[in-house]
């Protein structure tokens, strides 16, 4: 009889261990997370047995119930918390990656808000006593030492296929897939709805650059695309001359949008008139981002290496923390200049960003307390970081240097309107309209306060570059939606298109021609660059050139074609199809095969 309640016991908490998980999970909306264990039973079943091998696994590391039980339900309250807040602040659930961050915990502290860290600062706090409590506890010990041994050997059978669960016939992912788990890889919340957030955070343990090896990928395949592309890219030069004496200057700039964009969002004023102005002037339009509210690392990836993460495994989330550092070449648009330089208004610790461009082929990285460190730190109005007006000063510097001379890449990355965004942080001039929260509109205030200080310091930078005697351009761009701001004026912002694109201008100090790129993503953004200054092109951007003139932004398996046309892979027209089709392979082949297209001069200008 005490054994039937003790087993009735562990299924009645194993369940609510599950359910606290989609709970949190479904930010905190009961009514969701009840819906979702009613349409997925059989897959929130597997997360059930997997939940209870969680279980035994801390029973027996700690042979005694009443610890294994505070571990396990420590683990699952720990991991719902931190689950709920990255999809609150970047709208993505938990992934095993994250944990590569973890010794950048200091900086990702600073973007919770105060109310948040005051309750996780508590939540510990007690876990901590009931756990010297438990520890003091004399309780009667579970397993023989011989059982113990057995069961913690098969246990760490199934951890390592957990480890190997992309690999062919795992015995792991035979059994998920039994249950009904699947990928819906293009949005990872629905993905840990459906599959339960334990099995699709398990999911990704098991890194996998992409999926499946093209169709006949060989040197022989490879040569005959790049031979393909640099007779093209040959015709495509005659009478051009390469990017000598340029100087190309790329601003990612934090969190930058057009706030009237937004739906039944009413200002005083326009927050960006002189940026606007150049939209309609010059080469602009709209970035077609993967992320909502975050990403930055990811735009920068896209934009240097012209490389899509559309074909990436799902697993494969932050390319800088796990894809660049295990290549043993990256080419990119800086191999193209002279002269490198990356200048991060932050510090360097996140996303492995010393590695990533010291591998990428920079020759100096410029960063908060770095060798050589900042020059100019000064901040908006008081705020958390350093303004644009400060960031643009540091470029300055280097543009006016005499000693550089001959073509030079700049690369800045900003940081003034980064999130959290607190009311009443500034002093506002633009006031929100809209009938609302007063707490909710000081909000939407500070930030588009930041993103009006942008539009100034924009103006005056350029003011600037206008006055340097040599050729100069600059490819402006925002790397993702805030993440939160917005909130209280739509219920659906994770599904409308408006809440992932932001805006982009090509400015250059000398006459150039106005293109008509109205949406992009960030992989095409080096040939609109290179099309906007009329310049020869090596092979690969041929091939980009091809590619963003039939498939100018592509976003989680979905091909945007031109008149604002859309299709999946299999619907794509047999001639856009073969472009696509060798981007595909060349993809293949510098992140995961052999890199014969680098050998084969895919890269260098054709002679």
């Amino acid at each position: 009889m005490e054994r039937i309640k003790s087993i009735h016991l562990t299924i009645v908490l194993i369940f609510t261990a599950n359910l606290i998980i989609i709970f949190f999970h479904s930010q905190l909306q009961l009514i969701d997370a009840l819906e979702n264990l009613r349409q997925y039973w059989h897959n929130y079943l597997f997360n059930g047995i997997l939940l209870y091998l969680l279980y035994v696994l801390f029973l027996v590391i700690f042979n005694r119930k009443m610890l294994a039980w505070f571990a396990f339900f420590s683990t699952i309250i720990l991991f719902s918390i931190a689950n709920f807040l990255k999809l609150s602040y970047r709208s993505e659930p938990l992934l095993p990656s994250d944990f590569s961050m973890i010794f950048q915990l200091q900086q990702i502290l600073q973007l919770i808000n105060f109310g948040h860290m005051l309750i996780s600062i508590v939540l510990i706090g007690v876990l901590l006593a009931l756990l010297i409590y438990l520890i003091k506890l004399k309780e009667k010990r579970v397993f023989k030492s011989k059982i113990r041994l057995f069961i913690g050997f098969i246990l760490f059978l199934f951890i390592v296929c957990i480890f190997y669960s992309k690999h062919p016939n795992n015995p792991y992912t035979l059994v998920s897939n039994a249950f009904g788990i699947s990928d819906t890889y293009w949005d990872m919340t629905d993905d840990y709805s459906q599959n339960g957030p334990v099995a699709g955070f398990l999911k990704n343990i098991d890194v996998v650059v992409m999926e499946d090896e093209p169709e006949g990928y060989s040197i022989e395949a490879i040569s005959a695309i790049v031979e393909k592309y640099k007779e093209k890219a040959l015709e495509h030069n005659s009478d051009l001359a390469t990017l000598e004496d340029h100087t190309v200057i790329y601003i990612l700039s934090e969190s930058f949008m057009d706030p009237l964009r937004i739906p039944n969002l009413e200002l005083s004023a326009d927050p960006i008139p002189y940026i606007r102005y150049l939209m309609e002037e010059t080469t602009s339009g709209l970035i077609l981002g993967s992320n909502f509210g975050g990403g930055t690392a990811n735009v920068e990836y896209e934009i240097l290496t012209s490389i899509s993460m559309n074909d990436f495994d799902s697993s494969l989330r932050i390319p800088y923390t796990l894809l660049v550092p295990n290549l043993q070449r990256v080419p990119n648009i800086t191999n193209l200049f002279d002269h490198r330089i990356a200048i991060h208004s932050y510090n360097a610790n996140l996303y492995r960003r010393k590695e990533v461009f010291d591998k990428f082929g920079f020759d100096l990285f410029i960063h908060e307390g770095g060798t050589p460190d900042l020059t100019y730190k000064e901040t908006l109005d008081g705020g958390s970081y350093i303004s644009d007006e400060s960031a643009y000063q540091e470029v300055l510097d280097y543009l006016l240097d005499e000693d550089l001379t001959g073509d030079t890449f700049i690369l800045l990355t900003t940081m003034q309107n980064h999130g959290p965004y607190s009311a009443n942080q500034y002093e506002t001039e633009i006031e929100v309209l809209n009938d609302m929260d007063e707490n909710e509109k000081s909000k939407i205030q500070t930030y588009v306060h930041g993103v009006n200080a942008t539009d100034l310091a924009t103006e005056q930078f350029i003011n600037q570059i206008n006055e340097i005697d040599k050729p100069v351009t600059i490819v402006f761009f925002g790397d993702h939606m805030p993440s939160d701001v917005f909130d209280p004026l739509s219920e659906n912002n994770e599904e409308d298109l408006n809440f992932y694109e932001t805006e982009y201008f090509i400015y250059s100090n000398f006459e150039t021609e106005k293109l008509n790129y109205p949406v992009i993503s960030p992989y095409t953004m080096s040939s609109i660059l290179f099309e906007h200054l009329n310049v020869a092109v090596t092979p690969y951007y041929e091939l980009i050139s091809e590619l963003k003139e039939t498939v100018p932004a592509i976003r989680w398996g979905e091909y945007y074609l031109q008149q604002n046309q859309t299709a999946i892979y299999w619907e794509l027209p047999e001639d856009i199809l073969e472009i696509v089709d060798d981007y595909r392979m060349i993809q293949y082949d510098i992140n995961v095969g052999a890199q014969y297209s680098i050998d084969l001069g895919m890269f260098d200008y054709t002679k």
